[in-house]
């Protein structure tokens, strides 16, 4: 029955359809070695370079940090642009150093162990108290037992009373402010009483750690242990692997440092 204004539509018949698929399985399984969608990940690379590098060598630790990397910097080199080794240890060194990246990772060794923890931090770092960064920093211990604390937040918070909405809203803003750091200091995470997630003091050789809003990261270093001495500190920033140029701008991160 026709009916005015509509068409009947029209299906391929059943045989039709029964030889699409099979033609499709056959190619499916020709080619399926070339579908690269699940492609498991594969560790960072490297850029090798003057100054050497120590704490990103083990490709374990480097395909860690892949895995936990966003997907735009999962294909990428490692380009070191900041070692106390070799460019001393003071937070003015290390400020501009990292003046033209955006994007890094900071690797620190707990001086007299195995021990890497680090932060990667999703905007330039700078002296600012007043706090900067987003949800896409996270901190990580990379040796032993690797684990990523990623930011995750909530409306919990620290010592505050049920209903008491007022210190709520004052916590949830300084959740936002993930990156805090001065002439003094650098530190991600806010945690209870003024406290970090990972802090560095002015010449990088302290430390210390805490639970912090948002990231809920376990004790980096150990059980009970907050404050440590800092070993060897590296600053990496992403080359990307396809033309070979910073996924920040093609800029000279040494461009004068020591002028």
């Amino acid at each position: 029955k026709k009916i005015l204004g509509f068409r009947r539509p029209v299906f391929p018949r059943p045989e039709v359809v029964s030889r699409i698929i099979s033609e499709n399985e056959v190619w499916a399984e020709n080619n399926l070695t070339n579908i690269s969608v699940h492609e498991e990940k594969k560790p960072l690379g490297l850029v090798e370079g003057d100054v050497p590098m120590t704490l990103a060598k083990d490709s374990f630790e480097r395909l860690c940090l892949a895995r936990w990397l966003p997907p735009v910097l999962q294909s990428t080199k490692l380009d070191l642009i900041y070692s106390t080794s070799h460019h001393g240890r003071s937070l003015e060194m290390f400020y501009r150093c990292c003046s033209s990246s955006r994007h890094t990772i900071t690797l620190m060794e707990v001086l007299g162990t195995d021990i890497v923890i680090g932060m990667y931090a999703t905007h330039t770092w700078k002296s600012n108290p007043d706090g900067y960064g987003d949800g896409g920093c996270f901190l990580f211990r990379l040796t032993p037992n690797a684990e990523c604390f990623r930011f995750k937040p909530t409306f919990s918070s620290f010592g505050a009373e049920e209903g008491d909405d007022e210190k709520k809203v004052t916590r949830l803003q300084d959740v936002g402010q993930l990156m805090i750091s001065s002439e003094s200091f650098i530190s991600m995470g806010v945690g209870e009483g003024g406290a970090s997630g990972l802090r560095l003091n002015e010449d990088l050789t302290r430390g210390s750690t805490s639970k912090s809003m948002g990231f809920d990261n376990d004790e980096l270093v150990g059980s009970g242990i907050e404050v440590f001495d800092v070993g060897l500190v590296e600053v990496y920033r992403f080359i990307r692997d396809v033309d070979n140029k910073p996924v920040d701008g093609d800029v000279d991160p040494w461009k004068g440092v020591f002028e």
